[in-house]
This record gives structure tokens, C-alpha cells and sequence, in this order.
């Protein structure tokens, strides 16, 4: 089966040649490559240009003006692809040769209608140098949940566990039956940061979602990601999020979900504290989380007068 990966890039110049070789040196070789750039303000285009000639390459495409997000980017690359399956292979990470050929039996090896599927992520500093194997970001949701592979109905795994935080951390982990995109309603996915978690609920509406527990992916950290360069974005666009998931999927309030809830809260006083966000901003983000919790009025406080007596609010 023909996979169609996506690469969206945009001034990552630094690590593209990693990223387009560990998809070129997969084992499963049936697969196109659909390379956008974003504008880049770096020497992204001369790094793209040298591999504009390979037969693996099917597209590639330059923005004269950055769009904005790469959401927008890809849309525009699922636009295009041509295979079954689809791989948003972000332009600063990278994965184990193996990915794909692990990967896509996912979507054949049991009776569920799987329409993604996703993998242990390692996170790599700057120089690819792996600095963390705890899996502590899923692990704070569910201790044990991550250890092996798995297979869940989609409404149940955004009820217990997508409506708590995205516990997909990184979207090149991911692999999309490109049936799923037609779940999509691209003009509700106006994000800079969390359009990734928007549209793995969007799709897992309908279909169910497969995890593989070996670590196949690389996910890179730098000074260059959008999550390090727009933090009260980030802690908006997530509770944004949240309203979405409350609005169609029955949520399990578990103590993780309370506990997560209760520390957006915290940072959400914490930036009007600092100066960092509007009053303004403040109080239409409190009605939004208000109108997916009804246990709003005594968690907001139970979190102010904890914010008072110097409680710290992170979600341990």
C-alpha cells in the first residue's frame, strides 16, 4: 500500500537533511514524498532542492508568504497525496528505519475500524542526543497504560484519555488512514499549536486508534519549536480544545482529569498575575472552561486560595 509523507517545513534547515533521510532509508519502501515549504527564512529551500530530482520526491512546493500554520500546510499536502495512508513526518524530527514497516500492520491486525495509529516517541535535544525515556508526559495520565501495544475504540480513548491532554505527544509518531480526513472540518482547525490534538479527536469520532510501544520516532526539542515560542497560546489553544472534546464525546472526569484542569487554572491566574495575559483574555477563557465544567465555581476556589497559600498546582 502507497504511503503519501508529508513533510511541512519551515526554517528547519538545520535538521532536514535527518528528516528526509530516515524516510528514505525505511525498509517498507512503497511510499511518496510530498515536501512544502513554508517560507523559510533559512537555507530550508537549498536543502529541499537537492533532493528535488529523487524519484522519491513526487511534490514540492514553496509559499511565497508563510501561512500561518502548519496546519494549513497540511491540508494542502493531503490535498495532494496520492496513497492509502498518510504520515505527517514533521521537518525536525525523525524516525527508526523500521517505522513504516511496524507500523502498517497496525491497520490490518485487528477487526477495529483503526484510523490511526501511533508509537513510542523518545524526545532528542538539538543534536539528536536522546535525553529522556520515562514516557512522564503519558505517564501522569495513566502509569501503566503506555507500557505495551494496544488497541481502543476511538470514543473511549478521547473520553479517558485525550480529554485529560494530548497523549499523542508528537505528530510525526502517527500514521493516518487517509479515509480519516474526511472527519475534518479544516476551517474549525484555526490553531497554531494544538491543531494536532483538534484532529486526532475529530477523527477518532469515527474510527479507533491502534499504539505501538516501541520507540520508532524521534522528537525534536529546541529553542525553534512554536510550543517553546508561544506559551499562553499554548495553555489557550488546550483549553480550547478541551471545550471541543466536552462538546461531543462523553468525558470520564477521572482525579487525572481534575488534576490537569486545576493546573490550566492555576497558569491561567498565574499570567494575568505576571502581566503575561489580559484581564480580558482571562475572563472569556474562565467562561469557556466554565461552560464544559460544572464543577467550575469550586474548582476556581479551590485553586484561588491554593494560589494564595502558595500551592503549586503542576500535574504530578
Amino acid at each position: 500500500m502507497l504511503v503519501s509523507i508529508i513533510i511541512p517545513n519551515y526554517n528547519h534547515a538545520a535538521f532536514l537533511t535527518q528528516r528526509i533521510e530516515s524516510i528514505l532509508n525505511q525498509t517498507y519502501q512503497n511510499f511518496e514524498i510530498i515536501l512544502l515549504d513554508d517560507a523559510s527564512k533559512d537555507d530550508s529551500v537549498d536543502n529541499i532542492e537537492r533532493y528535488k530530482g529523487h524519484p522519491k520526491i513526487s511534490k514540492v512546493l514553496f509559499n511565497s508568504q508563510n501561512s500561518g500554520s502548519t496546519f494549513k500546510q497540511w491540508q494542502k499536502g493531503i490535498s495532494l497525496a496520492q496513497g492509502k495512508y498518510i504520515w505527517i513526518a514533521e521537518s525536525d524530527d525523525y524516525a527508526d528505519p523500521e517505522f513504516l514497516k511496524r507500523m502498517l500492520p497496525l491497520f490490518e491486525s485487528n477487526e477495529m475500524d483503526i484510523g490511526l495509529a501511533y508509537c513510542k516517541s523518545l524526545p532528542v535535544d538539538q543534536n539528536g542526543v536522546v535525553y529522556d525515556e520515562s514516557d512522564w508526559w503519558m505517564k501522569r495520565v495513566d502509569p501503566i497504560k503506555w507500557e505495551k501495544d494496544f488497541f481502543n475504540k476511538g470514543e473511549k480513548e478521547v473520553a479517558e484519555f485525550l480529554s485529560v491532554q494530548c497523549t499523542i505527544p508528537n505528530a510525526s509518531a502517527v500514521l493516518f488512514d487517509k479515509r480519516c480526513f474526511s472527519q475534518i472540518k479544516w476551517e474549525d482547525v484555526d490553531y497554531k499549536i494544538c491543531g494536532d490534538w483538534h484532529i486526532y479527536v475529530s477523527v477518532l469520532k469515527k474510527f479507533d486508534i491502534a499504539y505501538c510501544s516501541s520507540p520508532l520516532n524521534y522528537q525534536r526539542n529546541h529553542n525553534l519549536n512554536a510550543r517553546s515560542r508561544f506559551t499562553n497560546r499554548l495553555l489557550l489553544e488546550q483549553i480550547k480544545t478541551l471545550s471541543h472534546i466536552h462538546k461531543n464525546f462523553s468525558v470520564t472526569k477521572s482525579i487525572a482529569y481534575n488534576k490537569a484542569l486545576d493546573e490550566r487554572l492555576a497558569l491561567l491566574m498565574a499570567a494575568v498575575k505576571n502581566n503575561a495575559m489580559s484581564k480580558k483574555t482571562f475572563i472569556s477563557t474562565i467562561l469557556l472552561i466554565r461552560k464544559f465544567d460544572h464543577g467550575f465555581l469550586s474548582r476556581f476556589i479551590r485553586v484561588f486560595y491554593g494560589k494564595l497559600r502558595g500551592k503549586n498546582f503542576n500535574f504530578s
